[in-house]
């Protein structure tokens, strides 16, 4: 081989490592508290229950607004040849005079005079007046309709921040089953790595043992048949990895086609209590429930607000006005005070059917929120019973896959000494093989089953979720 072939040799693998390299390099190691943080920043659930909040925020501003005095600022131009219209500009601007009456049509010494119609009262012609006016508007008394109106504002922005701290939580359960999803493919893919390898060297037993002339042609093509069905395993396994962390990078809204991989072992803490206390804690801070409960309060006050029409409002209001015949700010002042008292005596059933619908949202909360009672206490309960029939399931898998080693380690002993078949090692092995996935299966289900039941208590934070460091361990 010549000098130069040598060197483009050398040149091509030093770029396949350098490539591997830099690869390896940009591969993101992604910790749980990343994810859930990038998730928080851009999930479209997370961002709809801000603008709840943010709703509910504007709703409360907006009822105190109601209970302060409202200050308003006017400018009307008007004109008219209406005689009383034009009279009362001129008096509003101050520049009325005797001769607006017709003072100069009357003759007092012609009796007849006062059976004269004046021309400037009655015929003015056209006259315009510019208007600028203060008024200020002070509630006094609105049968507690403003009042209600914030009681109910207030109850539901308490709800809305309820729902945000629910969404956050059931967010970091969907954070956790995309990073615990990614573990459990990436052990799928271990476990069928290890099968194909343990696959691989049955090949190489039979063939030897047939060059022997110990096993038939049979047991040889029977090792290369699963040899291919467990490739295919792995393949599958492989594309079932590509799917969960393409689903985790959507997640957490990382670039499309760049390399994640997850970087810790988590575990989820329970409260050391007894099923009763927990069902207890969880209808006390559930917020979910806590939601329901405040929307009722809302509920509650909106009846406050629909009797307020029964009752009669009195309200101030203070005015300042000024009347220029020419367009400006300037003028003839002039000041009022007013107080209104106003009373809806008959409204054909209007105020009536308001109030019952108001009832009616009460009844619908309530059944509502007793649903959800009944429903959450069934959820704990379940979830509590299915957080030990996980652990037990774990522990019984451990056990299993210890069993099976042995038995596929004694069965390849036997085969190779030729008093087992193939069909029998091969059948240890698939033992092996199915008690490893089910170990991994049942580590993922005890994980999101400890969750579900701290998301049922309403306590599904991140610092619930205990993590360390290290890669994922195949069984």
């Amino acid at each position: 081989m010549s000098q130069r072939t040598l060197a483009l040799i050398g040149l091509l693998a030093l770029l396949g490592w350098s490539s591997a390299a830099f690869a390896q390099q940009q591969v993101t190691a992604l910790s749980f508290g990343q994810a859930w943080q990038q998730a928080l920043q851009q999930t479209p659930e997370l961002l709809k229950s801000r603008a709840q909040v943010a709703e509910a925020q504007g709703a409360v501003k907006a009822a105190r607004g109601h209970l302060l005095p409202r200050l308003q600022a006017s400018l009307t131009g008007s004109g008219s040849n209406g005689g009383l219209n034009v009279f009362g500009m001129k008096l509003n601007q101050g520049v009325a005079t005797f001769n607006d009456f017709g003072a100069g049509q009357f003759n007092p010494t012609n009796p007849s005079s006062l059976f004269i119609a004046p021309d400037n009262l009655n015929n003015p012609g056209w006259y315009r007046n510019y208007q600028s006016k203060l008024e200020l508007q002070i509630p006094v008394f609105n049968g507690g309709k403003v009042w209600g109106y914030l009681d109910k504002a207030r109850a539901y922005l308490r709800a809305a921040r309820q729902g945000d701290q629910f969404a956050r939580q059931k967010l970091t359960l969907q954070v956790l089953g995309a990073y615990e999803g990614v573990r459990a493919a990436q052990a799928f893919v271990g476990v069928a790595a290890k099968a194909e390898a343990a696959a691989q060297s049955y090949v190489d037993i039979t063939d030897k043992l047939y060059s022997r002339g110990v096993v038939s042609r049979n047991d040889q093509l029977r090792a290369q048949l699963n040899l291919g069905d467990v490739q295919l395993r792995r393949s599958q396994a492989q594309a079932h990895l590509g799917k969960a962390v393409e689903q985790l990078r959507v997640l957490v809204g990382m670039p499309e086609g760049k390399p994640l991989k997850v970087a810790q072992s988590l575990s989820v803490k329970l409260p050391d209590a007894s099923l009763v206390d927990l069902q207890r804690q969880a209808q006390a801070d559930n917020p979910g429930l806590r939601a329901l409960e405040l929307q009722l309060q809302g509920a509650r006050a909106g009846v406050t607000v629909a009797r307020a029409d029964y009752l009669p409002h009195f309200n101030v209001v203070v005015s300042r006005e000024w009347n220029d015949p020419s367009f400006g700010m300037g003028g003839r002042p002039s000041n009022t005070v007013a107080g209104v008292l106003s009373w809806n005596l008959f409204d054909f059933g209007a105020r009536s059917g308001g109030l019952d619908q108001a009832n009616a949202q009460v009844t619908q909360q309530i059944a509502q929120l007793r649903q959800a009672r009944d429903q959450l206490r069934l959820k704990i309960d379940s979830a509590w019973r299915d957080v030990r029939l996980a652990q037990q399931r774990v522990q019984v898998r451990e056990l299993a896959i210890t069993q099976a080693e042995e038995a596929r380690r004694l069965e390849r002993l036997r085969y190779e000494k030729g008093v087992a078949t193939m069909t029998e090692l091969l059948a240890a092995q698939a033992e092996l093989d199915k008690a490893r996935s089910e170990l991994v299966a049942a580590r993922y289900q005890e994980v999101m089953q400890r969750a579900g039941l701290l998301l049922g208590l309403g306590r599904l934070t991140p610092d619930a979720i205990v993590a360390s460091a290290g890669g994922v361990q195949t069984p």
